[in-house]
């Protein structure tokens, strides 16, 4: 069924949701929910849901977690769910669409890690769906919708997890030592190639992964020779550093596993700030 406001399907229980997060707000994030379906009469009704938000969280984490709330709240507000085909839920993120069958399927049985032994990216987020979804008493399905153009479902979503954010009462939604960083730019994942290259970074944050015993770096490089210079990414790596801590570094050649093999020497951050 389509109509002025978007797709939806009449036999399911239609939930847009959305995720925000504002780096101008110390990251503050949120996410809106807004459920759609037609009632015994043919008539469509809506209902929106906006939780307090998170003081710090990423837009994918907003993302999962905007589905993981979305189907808790179905089972607690509709008392007989069972009475809808299935739930559906509309997303604007590429990123759960994408992922959301190996989060269901396929990571549960790899132990949450990936082909090439790395951990799967917001582990414990997508471990919270799936559990919501393994109890949900109806089939759950996630669609891509086109962000916040002529779906007014949509919109609402997203006026919903702007509302959210702007109540920032939960803690962040994962905890890693952070410091500002000397770059404009925005960090970008996978922008960096890994060639076997020695370039010079600067740490900006670290996240410990405890399921694989290794930390993730987000970083930037301070080598003004380097074709990537003040470009921001991520980076595994064992050892512990410390962040606004400068090094010379030696990378492996695997895009999918971005990784430093060799920290050769330890560099003064005041021969490097720019």
């Amino acid at each position: 069924m389509a109509n002025k406001l978007g797709i939806i399907d009449e036999e399911a229980l239609n939930i847009y949701t959305d995720g925000s997060s504002f780096p101008n707000k110390k990251r503050a994030a949120g996410v809106g929910i807004w459920f759609v379906w037609v009632n015994d009469e043919g008539n469509e009704e809506t209902e929106g849901y906006a939780p307090p938000g998170w003081e710090s969280a990423t837009i994918d984490e907003m993302e999962i977690k905007a589905c993981a709330i979305a189907v808790h709240e179905a089972t607690r507000i509709f008392e007989n769910l069972s009475s809808f085909k299935r739930i559906l839920i509309f997303s604007d993120s590429n990123y759960v669409v994408n992922n959301y069958f190996s989060a269901i399927n396929v990571w549960p049985k790899t132990k949450w890690l990936k082909a090439n032994k790395m951990p799967v990216a917001n582990i414990e987020l997508w471990k919270e769906l799936k559990k919501k979804v393994s109890k949900c008493p109806i089939r759950v399905d996630i669609e891509w919708v086109k962000a916040h153009k002529k779906n007014l479902h949509n919109r609402e979503a997203d006026k919903l997890a702007k509302k959210s954010a702007s109540l920032p009462l939960n803690n962040p939604i994962s905890v890693s030592e952070t410091t500002r960083k000397w770059s404009a730019r925005k960090t970008k994942r996978g922008c960096i190639q890994m060639l076997g290259q020695e370039t010079c970074i600067r740490i900006i944050s670290r996240k410990f992964i405890n399921k694989v015993k290794t930390n993730e770096y987000r970083y930037e490089i301070i080598d003004s020779s380097d074709k990537n210079f003040m470009d921001i990414d991520f980076i595994y790596c064992k050892t512990n550093f410390s962040r606004n801590k400068c090094f010379k570094v030696l990378f492996n050649t695997d895009q999918s596993t971005p990784y430093i093999i060799e920290v050769i020497e330890e560099l003064d951050p005041a021969d490097y700030k720019y």
